[in-house]
């Protein structure tokens, strides 16, 4: 993020003084701000960030609600791993066509594979939470139990 913000410092500062952009600074921007989305969707299911909209009531009370909780962690694990394997394809052909950016050169495939990883990463991540949470139901019907 802080190297987004100076290549962007740079590049107007050298419009707007010298009359000279950053050569590559697009280009440059571009696949920073792939880093900064793809972590930034990782951290965001991590620290459960996520906008939640409850569109419909839920019918069933709570066992209806933990259904629809379970279900929207793996319909958005399943998103994710979707994603990853198409992006890892993707990242494929990048790398068998020698993919590069325009201006630069830079070869495309490392930043399609890091976009594939962090999805993996996601999916787990989503995955985790998942689990964590049924266990906490588990234990808090398990200690419920206890006291009857």
């Amino acid at each position: 993020m802080v190297s987004l913000a100076l290549l962007t410092l740079a590049d107007v500062l050298g419009r707007y003084i010298f009359n000279v952009s950053v050569m590559g600074a697009v280009e440059l921007t571009e696949i920073l701000m792939v880093g900064v989305i793809f972590c930034g969707i990782v951290f965001a299911t991590m620290e459960r960030e996520h906008v939640v909209v409850d569109l419909v009531p839920v019918p069933g009370g709570e066992k209806g609600a933990r259904i629809v909780h379970v279900s929207s962690h793996l319909l958005a694990a399943g998103i994710s791993a979707l994603l990853a394997m198409v992006s890892w394809t993707q990242a494929e052909s990048a790398a068998e066509y020698l993919d590069q950016t325009t201006l630069l050169g830079l070869p495309l495939a490392p930043v399609v594979y890091f976009m594939s990883i962090m999805l993996v990463v996601n999916t787990i991540v989503e995955l985790a939470q998942l689990r964590r949470d049924l266990n906490a139901d588990t234990a808090h019907l398990e200690e419920e139990a206890q006291n009857d």
